[in-house]
C-alpha cells in the first residue's frame, strides 16, 4: 500500500475510535445516576420545545450536563417524543430514565376507579378519595351546556360518566375528569350501538336509562339479556316497571332494604308509580349493561323476576308464579337461618 493509503486508512480508524469513544461517553452519561435525594416537580407545557424541556431539568439539578441528554435525546429521536404534563422525579435519577418517562408520558396522576353501577353521587365519592372536588364534579354534571352538546335530555349527566379506571393528569379540575369520562362514553358508543338503538325504537338516552336498570338489578353476567328482556316485555305491554333500583335512586341513592311505604316515593324515578322509562339512568352502566339493553334475549317471555340470596333470579311469566317464587325463597332463607 502506498504511504497517502496507509495515511487515509491511519484517519479513519483514528476517526473511528474518537466517534466510539464519544458515543461511549454519551451513553456512560446519561445512564449514570446518583444518590437519590429530594423529589422535584417540572411542567412540561403543551408545544413546549426540546430545549426548554431540558432547561428546567438542569435549573432544577436533575440533569448535570445537558448536551449528553440532548445528544443521545436526538441520535434516539425522542426529543420529538416528549408530552406535555407535570413530572416528578427524584435527583440522582439517570437522565436515559428521565427521558424514558418524559417521552412515555409518564406524568404525575391521581388515579381514579369508578365501578360499573356507581351513581353521581358514589362517583363524587371516589373522586374526593383521589384528591379531586366532589362538588365541583357534581356542577360539572350538571352543567347545561355540557348536556345540551351532548344531547342529554336530562338534569345531569348521570349513565354518561362511563365506570373505568382513569388516570387524571396533575392539576385537572374537576371539569377535566368529567371531559375524560365522557370521551370514554363515546369511544364505547360506536356506530353500531347507535344502528341498533334505532332498529329497536329506542333514543341513546333510553338504552342508557334501561341499561342502568339492568346493571343495577343483574348480578351474574349470563342473567343481563334476561333481566333486560323482562323490562322489554313490560314496556311492549304498557305494563309498570317496578324497579326497586329506581326506588332507591329517588331517595338519593339509599342502599339499604326498601319497604312497601318507600315504594309510594313521589318521584319521576319511581317506576312504581310511572309507567315507562324515568327521565334517565339511575347510575353508569358498563359496556355488558349497554348490549343486554340493546340485545335482550328473544326467548324469555317473562314479566317477573325476583333475586334470589345467590344473586341469579327466578323468572315467571305470570304474577301467580312470581308470588309462588317470591314465597318458596322466604321459605328457603327461613329454613337456612334456622
Amino acid at each position: 500500500m502506498s504511504r497517502p493509503g496507509r495515511f487515509f486508512v491511519i484517519v479513519l480508524a483514528v476517526i473511528a475510535l474518537g466517534v466510539a469513544g464519544f458515543g461511549a461517553y454519551v451513553l456512560r452519561d446519561v445512564t449514570r445516576g446518583g444518590p437519590l435525594g429530594d423529589k422535584v416537580r417540572i411542567t412540561v407545557p403543551e408545544g413546549a420545545g426540546f430545549a426548554s424541556v431540558t432547561r428546567q431539568l438542569v435549573e432544577t439539578g436533575l440533569v448535570k450536563r445537558a448536551w449528553t441528554l440532548t445528544f443521545f435525546a436526538r441520535a434516539s429521536r425522542s426529543d420529538r417524543e416528549i408530552q406535555k404534563g407535570t413530572y416528578e422525579f427524584q435527583h440522582g435519577t439517570p437522565s436515559i430514565d428521565i427521558l424514558r418517562a418524559l417521552s412515555n408520558g409518564d406524568i404525575l396522576a391521581v388515579i381514579l376507579t369508578v365501578p360499573e353501577g356507581f351513581n353521581t353521587w358514589q362517583i363524587a365519592g371516589a373522586a374526593r378519595a383521589a384528591g379531586i372536588d366532589s362538588l365541583a364534579l357534581l356542577d360539572a354534571a350538571r352543567d347545561p351546556e355540557l348536556r345540551k352538546a351532548l344531547g342529554v335530555p336530562a338534569a345531569n349527566l348521570e349513565g354518561y360518566l362511563f365506570p373505568d379506571t382513569y388516570k387524571i393528569p396533575f392539576g385537572s379540575d374537576a371539569r377535566d375528569v368529567v371531559a375524560q369520562m365522557l370521551t370514554r362514553f363515546h369511544s364505547v358508543w360506536t356506530p353500531g350501538f347507535e344502528k341498533r338503538a334505532s332498529e329497536i325504537g329506542m333514543t341513546r338516552h333510553e338504552v342508557l336509562t334501561l341499561a342502568s336498570i339492568v346493571e343495577a338489578e343483574a348480578r351474574v353476567d349470563d342473567e343481563r339479556a334476561s333481566v333486560s328482556a323482562v323490562y322489554h316485555n313490560r314496556l311492549k305491554k304498557g305494563i309498570k316497571l317496578d324497579a326497586d333500583p329506581t326506588v332507591a335512586y329517588a331517595m338519593g341513592g339509599f342502599r339499604g332494604r326498601l319497604y312497601y311505604k318507600d315504594l309510594d316515593i313521589s318521584s319521576p324515578y319511581n317506576t312504581y308509580r310511572n309507567r315507562g322509562l324515568p327521565p334517565g339512568p339511575i347510575c353508569s352502566p358498563g359496556t355488558a349493561s349497554i348490549r343486554a339493553a340493546l340485545h335482550p334475549d328473544p326467548d324469555v317471555t317473562a314479566l317477573f323476576f325476583v333475586a334470589r340470596g345467590d344473586g341469579r333470579h327466578v323468572f315467571s311469566n305470570t304474577y301467580r308464579e312470581h308470588d309462588a317464587a317470591i314465597r318458596r325463597i322466604r321459605r328457603e332463607e327461613a329454613s337456612e337461618k334456622q
